[in-house]
């Protein structure tokens, strides 16, 4: 096999590795808009230059082709841009969210989109790499070459499927359901004041319909990353998203408020779900994803456990 038919054979391979690849992690954001066909194609779209972009890289060098370089980091350029704008259409759809997501939640969601067309090149890359490398050093057949391709490519999907998952606050928190009430005016969950509620049939929407929630830390790590405002708004959105809200948009009373009580560090707030659901309800707020902006929070306490346990 000559370099020529050999860069044509690889370069093949890894394009389709590197799309499955993203295929396989592919997930589509819900901008409750009727678009997810085009959102699909658009991944696909992207899936398919960041895999060509890939696997054209490493026969490219072997040819000192070292322009190649260049395209791939004015494609990395471009899948930042693509993140960004990402970023700022699920801002402006957040205005419109009966709980909005928070901005430190959508730059999450925006980077990690970003990230996953990084999948796509490094896959790509790989299985690239292990078909010339091993085509060279053992003189096998396409069969074997293509199946280190498929190897490398399942390192590489391996490593960032560790990067890209997230834990969740079911890793560090316990739910427990708690009574509301209110003392004159004032909502009251689980003890903790949240706010006013001045109309009477409000009062009784929370007392017939609301689920009183609080979330409460395993830990002081825990702790901070339930204690920061933004994290609490992106577990309050996880709600909304998985059970609705029964409440229109002049209706601001119903808006789910989180308070931190600082007797034990949890949070309570109440809810008012389109279903009354409670086991559905403190699942959805166990599902919800831990912020990175969040995770470094009361750090100290944990430099501290490692060391006691050193």
């Amino acid at each position: 096999m000559d370099d020529a038919t050999l860069f044509r054979r690889a370069f093949g391979v890894a394009l389709v590795l590197g799309v499955l690849s993203r295929l396989i992690v592919l997930r589509i954001v819900n901008k409750q808009q009727p678009t997810q066909p085009q959102d699909y194609i658009e991944q696909l779209i992207l899936s398919f230059i960041a895999s060509a972009l890939g696997a054209v890289a490493f026969p490219a060098l072997l040819d000192k082709e070292f322009a190649a370089l260049t395209f791939l980091a004015v494609g990395i350029q471009q899948f930042q841009e693509v993140a960004s704008e990402e970023e700022i259409t699920l801002s402006n759809i957040d205005d419109n969210e009966l709980i909005r997501k928070g901005m430190t939640y959508i730059h999450d969601v925006s980077k990690n989109y970003e990230v996953r067309n990084y999948l796509s090149i490094f896959s790509s890359l790989a299985a690239s790499i292990a078909f010339i490398t091993v085509f060279n050093t053992f003189k096998v057949n396409f069969i074997i070459c293509t199946i280190s391709s498929i190897v490398a490519t399942g390192v590489v999907g391996y490593i960032f499927k560790k990067i890209l998952a997230n834990k969740s606050l079911e890793d560090i928190v316990d739910v427990e359901v708690v009574p509301i009430e209110f003392d004159g005016a004032l909502l009251k969950v689980g003890g903790v004041v949240l706010t006013n509620i001045g109309l009477e049939t409000s009062k009784q929407k929370y007392l017939e319909k609301g689920i009183g929630l609080k979330v409460i830390p395993k830990d002081m790590v825990s702790a901070g990353i339930i204690g920061d405002p933004a994290q609490q708004q992106a577990m309050l959105h996880n709600v909304y998203l998985h059970m609705g809200i029964d409440r229109d948009v002049d209706e601001p009373e119903f808006i789910p408020i989180a308070r931190t009580n600082p007797k034990d560090n949890s949070v309570n707030f109440g809810y008012i779900p389109l279903v009354r659901d409670v086991d559905l309800t403190v699942e959805a707020i166990k599902s919800a994803p831990i912020l990175d902006s969040s995770k470094g929070n009361n750090n100290a306490y944990r430099k501290k456990n490692k060391n006691k346990q050193n």
